[in-house]
């Protein structure tokens, strides 16, 4: 598998924002990365941790950004069934379109969907990254209607556009990213 990066930082947004997780970063076929097999992969994680020195050994987690990733099955199948026998949390990022079964290995799962129809299969939390232009609503099958959900706007988008749609769903969306705003004057007739 290509591992394109490995950092010790906060997750961005979502339920779990702002706890410490390792990000380890795969890579499809072209990107720039180091070529590892499990072994090694696993092997760096435990070093990782082993050099911070956590004082707090209850939450070690390990954020697996999978989007683009070219790893096997069985690739990572091994490397998360290890990660799980050592007590770590496993968080996958993974794309919209395969359910793989290395997901049963996650402690949490969050999808980011780029549009109406995905194969809606059980996730942890929804990302729904937005297009430029035609936005409608992902589905949520009964299977996700509980899970927590978010939109990711695009940079262009304007606020009352965003806000527009938030309040149009079907159901409560929370946003991540530039949070969209609408001003109202403070003194009555000026704007």
């Amino acid at each position: 598998m290509t591992v394109v990066s490995i950092r010790y930082q906060p997750i961005e947004g979502g339920a779990l924002g702002g706890h410490f997780a390792l990000h380890v970063t795969l890579g499809g076929d072209h990107a720039p990365g180091v070529s590892m097999d499990s072994m090694e992969l696993g092997a760096r994680i435990y070093a990782a941790f082993e050099k911070l020195d956590l004082k707090f050994k209850a939450i070690r987690g390990v954020l697996f950004d999978c989007r683009k990733s070219n790893a096997t099955n069985e690739e990572m199948s091994t490397l998360l069934g290890t990660l799980r026998d050592w007590g770590m949390t496993v968080i996958l990022w993974v794309g919209q379109s395969i359910r793989h079964p290395w997901f049963e290995f996650g402690s949490y799962l969050t999808v980011f969907v780029t549009g109406q129809h995905w194969p809606n299969f059980k996730v942890s939390e929804i990302r729904y990254v937005m297009p430029i232009d035609n936005w409608v609503e992902p589905e949520i099958y009964d299977v996700n209607t509980k899970v927590s959900s978010y939109l990711i706007p695009p940079r262009e988008a304007k606020s009352a556009d965003v806000l527009t749609f938030v309040t149009s769903c079907t159901r409560p969306w929370a946003i991540i990213g530039k949070s969209p705003a609408l001003a109202f004057a403070l003194e009555e007739g000026k704007s």
